[in-house]
């Protein structure tokens, strides 16, 4: 990749996954004359897209009428597969709009194909991207741009699989984390092409500890559920956003607290360039530029959170609830999410009361074990992605 291919119209982006998001994507890049492929190797998802995109021509993205672009956006993908040879080589850009549980099977996928040059793009961007490419990749990794985009660039659902997708948000400011550091007016200039107004969110680690899913699922459920034990019937399943609970809103600022207290340690041990926003600023004046007094309001009456019950399932013959401890609320945000906080934490030696209650909640219910006598020390510290699972256990391995 030349230095000035975020400016060359022959652009060439890969988008890999078949969700929501890589819909979204499928649409808007297309729409803006971007070359663009897809890489849907799970299931059925490419022969599904591909065939809807061949019945009706391309896809259609229909944007709420608040956004730029709003109305119907109408793209199609240069190829579809569920192989990544036929996609990934020529590419320049690889954007991955996934969780972060699918960051080391993807790679993993991918590694064969990739090239010296290559820029990859991982959004929302938690969870410990730059060690995850590390471990899979190994050396790979210094010929590789890395970039992390936030927040997520659309709030979507898909409503016909290969045809359309609705967008009720599309963010119109984003931030980058970016590895090399070198690298990132280039990723700066690259992002606003595809999306928009972009500016460094500093040191890569700072993406990582960005408060976002972390704080947000786990403090809701907590609230919701810490009383709740094994044979209990909930009533209902409530609305995840709209019924947001002052209680929750309050955790979710104590656990922000906490990991604003982190990122100051590493500033004042040697970290000069992490910058870790309040999740309300973030949400409210970043996001959104949303003018809700406080993150309960926030969440009830934002247009891009409505329609998302709790991840609870249902009791047979019960007409009750209880808690799904296997969702990805858990299985991502605990591990993947608050264990990396924590992690961290233990490094420059910050004490998390707030954390440590959560987490030591959620893995009751889950069965493992993270936190053992204060520090982030148990049995399964191996299937998080916290720093100390890759090694790394001091500020200068965390700096490198």
């Amino acid at each position: 990749m030349n230095n000035n291919t975020h400016l060359n119209n022959n652009l060439r982006v890969c988008v890999i996954g078949g969700g929501n998001a890589a819909h979204a994507l499928a649409a808007l890049l297309p729409s803006r004359g971007i070359a663009t492929n897809v890489l849907a190797s799970h299931g059925d998802e490419a022969e599904r897209m591909a065939k809807g995109v061949a019945e009706q021509g391309h896809i259609v993205a229909e944007f709420a009428e608040h956004n730029n672009p709003s109305g119907t956006v109408i793209g199609t993908p240069d190829r579809i597969s569920a192989h990544a040879a036929d996609v990934v080589p020529g590419s320049d850009i690889l954007i991955l709009p996934l969780p972060s549980f699918a960051y080391a099977s993807v790679l993993k996928e991918l590694k064969p194909y990739l090239r010296k040059g290559m820029y990859i793009g991982v959004t929302p961007g938690q969870g410990g991207f730059d060690w995850v490419a590390r471990e899979v990749l190994g050396d790979m990794v210094d010929n590789l741009v890395l970039f992390a985009i936030l927040p997520m660039p659309f709030n979507c659902r898909i409503t016909d699989y290969g045809k359309r997708v609705e967008v009720q948000e599309l963010k119109s400011r984003y931030r980058v984390g970016v590895l090399p550091a070198s690298a990132t007016d280039k990723v700066i200039a690259l992002n606003e092409r595809l999306f928009g107004a972009t500016e460094s969110c500093g040191h890569f680690l700072s993406s990582t500890l960005y408060p976002v899913n972390a704080i947000i699922h786990p403090a809701r459920l907590y609230t919701l559920c810490k009383d709740w034990q094994p044979g209990d019937i909930l009533p209902e399943n409530p609305l995840f956003y709209e019924q947001m609970t002052h209680a929750a809103g309050e955790l979710m600022d104590a656990l922000n607290q906490e990991l604003l207290t982190i990122a100051d340690a590493l500033t004042s041990q040697g970290m000069e360039d992490i910058h870790v926003p309040h999740i309300y600023d973030f949400l409210t004046r970043y996001a959104y530029a949303d003018s809700s007094p406080n993150l309960t309001t926030f969440f009830r009456t934002n247009p891009g959170y409505r329609g998302f019950r709790c991840p609870f399932k249902e009791i047979p013959d019960s007409n009750g609830w209880e808690p799904d401890f296997s969702n990805r609320y858990f299985t991502e945000d605990i591990p993947l999410g608050l264990c990396i906080y924590k992690g961290v934490a233990d490094i420059v030696s910050v004490n998390t009361p707030v954390i440590d209650t959560v987490i030591g909640w959620a893995q009751g219910h889950m069965g493992k074990e993270y936190i053992l006598n204060g520090t982030l020390s148990g049995r399964h510290v191996s299937e998080t992605n916290a720093p100390q699972r890759f090694g790394i256990h001091t500020i200068e391995q965390l700096n490198r």
